[in-house]
């Protein structure tokens, strides 16, 4: 079962996609409640979001397609190494997330920018499905990031929407990624301290995660302990980055969190997950909203930059 009593459940039928504005009389609870999870451990689920599940369903599936390629194949559509393009496919242990301590991780992704049309003729279906699971993904978060704005009582509540107006152009960073965790059989030899994706917190502004029954996410709690984020059908596991944090200066809280290996009986399943990166236009200058010079202003693009040197 899902620790839900450290990772609340939040119920967004308030302000679901399936509506066409909020309602008036429950908006107010909706945004106590995602403000709660943002200001505590910085994660929460949120059911009756509106995306459907055929959406997601489908990219799951060309997915798997997709990543049962031969590795040549894939590698056709790898990303830049040279940071000119996020978009594309990265291989088993090109990334890692936790250099500090750990190996590359153990896991695959391909990551797909929404101004990106051009079509896989391999697996023609996967950027189709996740163009489309991306579009719903702006409208959630652009509703959140509407609540969190209201819920830190913003003189303009609708100053992160703002800054996200660019999302699924080439002026925003914004990346949809599907990623892949493959089977570790019996001939597998793994690193030292290696598992699927090492301890981190994210870069950009917040988080959508949609994730299979594969389990093994786990998130760092206050007291300094990893529980497990089990996936809850229907929802969408949603988290604060360090920009967002770094934005609020630190009233939302950005945590850290990692996918580890399954226990033996269950290391040759296969684990997917679906995460949509949203991040403020590139040309966005972030500054700390209780104008402070805590931390000082930055662009959503050289932020990005900075840490994209770290990681690859």
């Amino acid at each position: 079962m899902a620790n839900v009593a450290e990772i609340p459940v939040v119920d967004f039928s308030a302000y679901s996609l399936d509506r066409e504005s909020a309602d008036p009389d429950e908006f107010q609870k909706l945004i106590s409640d995602v403000h709660n999870a943002f200001t505590t451990i910085g994660f929460t689920y949120l059911k009756n979001h509106g995306i459907s599940k055929t959406s997601i369903e489908n990219v799951f599936k060309h997915s798997k397609t997709f990543f049962e390629l031969p590795v040549e194949v894939k590698r056709k559509y790898a990303r830049p190494s040279d940071f000119s393009s996020n978009h594309g496919y990265v291989g088993i242990e090109v990334e890692t997330l936790n250099p500090a301590e750990r190996p590359g991780d153990y896991k695959e992704a391909f990551n797909c920018m929404r101004f990106h049309d051009k079509v896989q003729d391999d697996v023609p279906e996967f950027l189709t499905s996740l163009h489309e699971l991306c579009d719903k993904c702006t409208e959630l978060t652009n509703r959140l990031l509407e609540v969190m704005g209201r819920g830190l009582n913003l003189e303009d509540p609708m100053l992160f929407v703002k800054a996200n107006k660019l999302a699924g152009q080439a002026e925003n960073d914004t990346t949809m990624r599907s990623l892949y965790y493959p089977p570790i059989g019996d001939d597998v030899i793994l690193k030292p301290n290696q598992i699927r994706c090492g301890e981190h917190s994210d870069y950009g502004s917040l988080t959508l995660l949609f994730q299979d029954n594969g389990g093994g996410l786990e998130v760092k709690t206050k007291d300094g302990d990893f529980i497990s984020a089990t996936p809850i059908e229907g929802t969408v596991l949603v988290n604060i980055g360090d920009l967002m944090q770094r934005w609020t200066t630190d009233k939302l809280v950005s945590n850290v969190h990692r996918v580890i290996i399954p226990e033996s009986e269950n290391r040759q399943s296969t684990r997917q997950s679906i995460a949509y990166f949203s991040h403020p236009d590139t040309n966005f200058v972030v500054k700390c909203i209780d104008g402070s010079d805590k931390y000082p202003p930055i662009t959503g693009g050289d932020y990005l930059r900075q840490r994209f040197e770290v990681t690859y």
